[in-house]
């Protein structure tokens, strides 16, 4: 490690107390190192600093009920922490961002939560990469110390964890052994007190209210002499002058007082104590704590101060005393009963020892990877998490099935990982982005085994039916959306009659489109590298992008004069994530055949026969025409093997009405080439981005207008696939089903695919429209086998 920055703020001395300790055990572990240091206030701008000292004071001092009401306010309501972490971050981050990247660290730690969340800013805007450790200094987190972006948030005790946690629930949280300087550690009481000029047969109580000497320490000290006459209290005022002129006339009085200002040999007097008795549980606290000596809190300062009291009390080291006289019954109780003072000096050694060092704290930081830094999404796959909706997710996926191996074994869970281990998004996580900040996606390191679960369907060891098998396992599956933190997840599904096996996999559509997974699942399985990542997310107007002037001007035309769609006669509500998938296939071989008897591309005659099963599904109340979004490729030389979306889209209106089968075929093919012809996939892929340079607020409104089921209201996708044989491990890959997700107000998306002798047909529609996208997955093998038969019986009439 060559380079640590520590980040902290002059807000009292507690943050850069804990930035020294940190400091010290960097020295230790990592002797060549560099450690540079930064004030977040002081970087925040001139004045910054004393302006936030002097609210600080004034809260703690003179308006603790304000303080309170704000401290339970960002517990109390989420959004409001949320806001003001996220104005605080911005404010500091970009202030920070200049004097981070000139250090060029290699560590990065935070002593102070505004700096915290700076430092979040940095890492969310991919800006700071290094591995970021938060140490929370006060004993009780709230949520301004926390941020789940922080590689390591580190508390002070065990049952600091759970309100860490309630406050950031992803947040990483480990507890830490208090930092402080080597020097507070357990030592002889009798040798501190001898160096000091203490008595040794006294109970001495330390009282330390932090450099500020917040609170009224003249009636802590009051009580603590009324105690026992055995007590003698040592007041450090820290830098309040004020404070120590008040009580050195004080000691005049009384001569077991003894009254400091500003000391370094705060190490020495804590050693001395058989008690630290403070008022807000910080650096002084833990100081106490790495000295194995026993805490009291004495009317803790508002907020925070009232929270560790709270907490340590809990964890059995500290007594908490609030009201006038406590604290003289305890001391008296301490003395009284001078196993309970063991006790509670125990447990805080027992703590100490049983924590993570400080040392290895930063070990562990620092054998975290650097987080490669967060990649704006392209427009084209920013759609698809702008649309995203609980009710309507968005994610595309494959149902990949295999045949048993030679020797009659079934694909093993080590295969699917190999395989799955390509699926693209799998080393993503997505991230929506703010009300103006774009989208963005961040690369992680996750092991296939992690995201992927196995299944076996089969029932005491019998088997179960193919069709049986896939229809409770794909409902079951693509019914729970992705989420886009974890964009990619797999199933693999076992105990299938004649020892098939099926590896289901389903992504969110931002990671990539069908034919990038199908493309990369493919390269796998031949040894081919893996495909590229996607490009910046930077529009470019180029004319491979937009085709020339005329073309776009001519789709952008069409697009515009198409209008909204027909209304189907369905019902077009989707009440929830549910789906049902229904599954079809054709031979290969035979559409092709007719396709060139019919002198008309395979993919036009496929989508006239997804037409002519409308048509019989409908039966009479069948429209003349209805909308379908067909999405198109887009990918060229440059995007082949790219990840990402690179599809446009031809809305075309497929004949419906009563006709021939030929004449729909003809119908299908005309519509089709209208649409591509006038380039309205080129002008739609150009919509799509030019909206994607929009502030992020507006551009989720106009996705949402755009890709709905105003416009369309069906989708329809014909996927290329292999026409060869492939194989895992010996496992042939027989048949891949295309899964497609519906979009808002549109409850059917058929998407077909080639693969080896057949075209696989998959029918996603709501669990409500089960029986209706079953019979149109029915219906399209009917109407190809008619239009079969009629292009076999006439073939000169095409």
């Amino acid at each position: 490690m060559d380079r640590v920055l520590i980040v902290s703020a002059d807000m009292g001395e507690g943050h850069n107390a804990t930035g020294r300790a940190l400091e010290d055990a960097v020295k230790r572990l990592w002797p060549q190192a560099t450690v540079g240091w930064i004030d977040a206030l002081e970087v925040m701008g001139p004045g910054i600093g004393p302006l936030f000292r002097r609210i600080y004071v004034a809260n703690v001092q003179k308006t603790p009920l304000l303080y309170e009401f704000f401290y339970r306010l960002v517990w109390r309501f989420g959004w409001f922490a949320v806001a003001a972490k996220r104005f605080s971050g911005a404010w500091c981050g970009r202030l920070l961002a200049q004097r981070v990247a000139e250090f060029q660290p290699d560590l990065v730690l935070s002593t102070y939560p505004m700096a915290t969340a700076g430092l979040e800013w940095l890492r969310r805007r991919g800006r700071l990469d290094a591995p970021i450790g938060a140490w929370v200094s006060d004993f009780a987190p709230h949520p301004f110390w926390v941020y789940d972006r922080i590689d390591l948030n580190l508390v002070m005790h065990s049952v600091a964890v759970t309100p860490a946690l309630r406050s950031v629930p992803r947040a990483t949280v480990k507890v830490s052994a208090p930092p402080v300087r080597a020097a507070f550690r357990p030592g002889d009481r009798d040798t501190a007190r001898q160096r000091l000029g203490l008595p040794l047969d006294a109970f001495v109580a330390l009282v330390s209210c932090g450099s500020l000497g917040f609170g009224d320490a003249g009636t802590t000290a009051a009580e603590l002499l009324a105690a026992h006459p055995a007590v003698v209290p040592v007041v450090v005022c820290g830098r309040n002058e004020a404070l120590q002129r008040k009580l050195r006339q004080f000691a005049e009085h009384e001569p077991r007082l003894h009254v400091l200002g500003w000391t370094d040999r705060m190490p020495e007097f804590t050693l001395a104590a058989d008690v630290v008795v403070t008022n807000a549980g910080g650096a002084t606290g833990l100081e106490a704590l790495a000295c194995g000596r026993p805490v009291v809190m004495h009317r803790p300062i508002a907020a925070h101060g009232k929270a560790n009291a709270r907490l340590m009390a809990k964890a059995g080291l500290a007594l908490v005393c609030e009201r006038d006289g406590e604290l003289a019954d305890a001391v008296r109780a301490l003395i009284l009963e001078p196993g309970r003072l063991k006790a509670m000096a125990e447990a805080a050694t027992r703590h100490c020892e049983s924590a993570t060092s400080l040392e290895d704290g930063l070990r562990a930081l620092a054998s975290r990877p650097h987080r490669t830094p967060a990649r704006p999404l392209r427009p084209e796959d920013a759609l698809f998490l702008q649309v995203h909706t609980p009710e309507v997710p968005q994610q595309v996926g494959a149902v990949l099935v295999f045949s048993p191996k030679p020797d009659g074994s079934v694909l093993t869970r080590e295969d699917a990982a190999y395989l799955f281990a390509a699926t693209p998004g799998l080393n993503m996580r997505l991230m929506p982005g703010g009300v103006w900040r774009r989208p963005k996606w961040q690369e992680r390191t996750v092991s296939a085994e992690d995201v992927l679960t196995e299944v076996d369907v089969s029932h005491g060891g019998v088997a179960v039916e193919f069709d049986t098998a896939m229809d409770q396992a794909m409902d079951e599956f693509f019914s729970i959306g992705v989420d886009p933190a974890e964009p990619c997840q797999g199933r693999l599904v076992v105990g299938i009659e004649g020892g098939q096996a099926a590896l289901l996999i389903k992504l969110h559509h931002a990671a990539s489109d069908g034919m990038a997974v199908i493309g990369a699942l493919v390269g796998r399985m031949r040894g081919q590298r893996p495909l590229d990542a996607p490009t910046s997310g930077k529009t470019r107007l180029s004319r491979r992008s937009l085709a020339s002037a005329a073309e776009l001007a001519r789709g952008t035309w069409a697009l515009a004069r198409a209008g909204r769609a027909p209304r189907p006669p369905w019902n077009t509500e989707i009440p929830g994530p549910q789906r049902h998938y229904s599954r079809a296939h054709l031979g290969a071989a035979d559409v092709r055949a007719v396709a060139r008897r019919l002198s008309t591309p395979t993919t036009d005659v496929v989508l006239a026969v997804v037409a002519e099963a409308l048509h019989r599904g409908f039966g009479p109340d069948a429209p003349d025409r209805l909308r379908v979004m067909i999405p198109m490729s887009m990918r060229g030389t440059d995007t082949f093997r790219q990840l990402g979306n690179h599809t446009g889209a031809a809305s075309v209106d497929l004949p419906l009405g009563p006709m021939s089968l030929r004449d729909r075929v003809t119908g299908t093919h005309e519509s089709l080439h209208d649409q591509v012809s006038a380039g309205a996939p080129r002008a739609g892929h150009a919509v799509i981005r030019a909206i994607g340079v929009l502030p992020n607020w507006l551009h989720r409104r106009l996705a949402r207008l755009v890709y709905r089921g105003t416009w369309f209201s069906v989708i329809a996708s014909v996927l290329p696939g292999a026409r060869s044989a492939v194989r895992v491990d010996d496992a042939i890959l027989c048949t891949v089903y295309p899964v497609l997700s519906l979009a808002p107000g549109v409850p059917v998306a058929v998407g077909v695919m080639t693969w080896a002798d057949r075209f696989t047909v998959c029918v996603t529609s709501t669990v409500d429209g089960a029986d209706r996208g079953d019979t149109l997955a029915a219906a399209v093998t009917a109407a190809f086998a008619d239009l079969q038969a009629d292009s076999e019986a006439d073939p000169e009439a095409g």
